[in-house]
């Protein structure tokens, strides 16, 4: 399979993370079989037009490796079997007719990153609120809510696999970490919306570091129910705790993760005091903490989330 990857040229939005993270995870998949076009200069360390701390997160987590670059010769636009855009209907990013020809308009496909919140074309009520639908036809879509549409798939965020450490609890000794967001502790909101006032980090390895050592990573839905956060806390080896996730609906990222929901003060403290003993773990705790490793391999890598993308295309070009 050859897929021609349309990546977001404005300089001022090169960090969307569904974009970048498939684009990771497809390289890995595919090789030279996956182009970027235009040529994604961030993945390269190319950061002439951007710089890496201007971008989403600090650039932590999926800028500390290059991805292998092509030649000219690999990058020719010709022999492609699917065109698949890295963002739907944001940052300026338009369909080009003149690309969609090279495979005809049946295997154009994109990808949806837009949280719940904002606006875009296409708006639905869910829950009695009004967030953002599905915006085109053929589409991976993160916060997806949408039940039973044609050629709609759920997809979401992914974390590289040399991200992944092991888990250490002799290095345990925090209860959770400091950068745990605002409403994951019931505070008054300060760290929602573009600020980077909240980053508590500015080196990548002290960000890992205080995870790693947290028994516990707190995360809760932001502008969407998915976030790298999530992917982080177990990349790092803590045991993720998730605000209110029994109220995500089942195809929103990240479907079918294995953890712990709460939704109080009181609940959440006594699941880390039932959970941690002593400053030991439980079995629970391990339990927990190792299914919540093998989801992240099997479902929550880059390379993970790049297959069941590639594997949906060989489905839908077989039919």
């Amino acid at each position: 399979m050859r897929i021609l990857f349309i990546t977001t040229s404005d300089p001022r939005a090169q960090g969307d993370y569904l974009e970048v993270s498939m684009l990771h995870g497809l390289r890995q998949v595919l090789g030279k079989d996956c182009v970027d076009y235009p040529r994604k200069k961030v993945m390269y360390h190319d950061w002439s037009d951007t710089p890496k701390e201007e971008l989403h997160g600090n650039g932590f987590t999926l800028y500390k490796h290059p991805i292998k670059d092509l030649t000219q010769k690999e990058r020719k636009l010709e022999n492609f079997d699917f065109v698949l855009y890295g963002v739907s209907h944001a940052y300026g990013v338009e369909e080009n007719p003149n690309l969609n020809s090279l495979v005809g308009d049946e295997n154009v496909w994109h990808l949806d990153g837009h949280d719940l919140y904002g606006f875009a074309p296409r708006m639905i009520e869910s829950q009695g609120e009004k967030i953002i639908g599905v915006q085109k036809p053929q589409t991976f879509k993160r916060e997806l809510v949408e039940h039973h549409l044609p050629n709609v798939f759920p997809t979401g965020f992914g974390i590289p696999e040399y991200q992944i450490r092991q888990i250490d609890y002799t290095i345990k000794d925090q209860l959770y970490q400091k950068t745990a967001p605002d409403d994951a502790l019931f505070k008054n909101v300060t760290d929602i919306g573009g600020s980077r006032t909240h980053h508590k980090f500015s080196v990548e390895s002290d960000y890992y570091n205080d995870l790693s050592r947290s028994w516990f990573g707190l995360s809760c839905k932001k502008g969407g129910w998915d976030c790298m956060r999530h992917y982080e806390i177990m990349a790092a080896g803590s045991l993720l705790l998730f605000k209110d996730y029994d109220k995500k609906s089942i195809l929103c990222s990240p479907q079918n993760l294995p953890c712990y929901s709460y939704s109080n003060h009181v609940e959440l403290h006594e699941l880390m005091n039932s959970l941690v003993v002593d400053n030991k773990p439980t079995d629970e705790y391990v339990e927990m903490i190792t299914k919540q490793r093998q989801w992240l391999y099997s479902t929550g890598t880059t390379k993970a989330r790049a297959q069941a993308v590639i594997n949906v295309l060989k489905e839908m070009n077989d039919d």
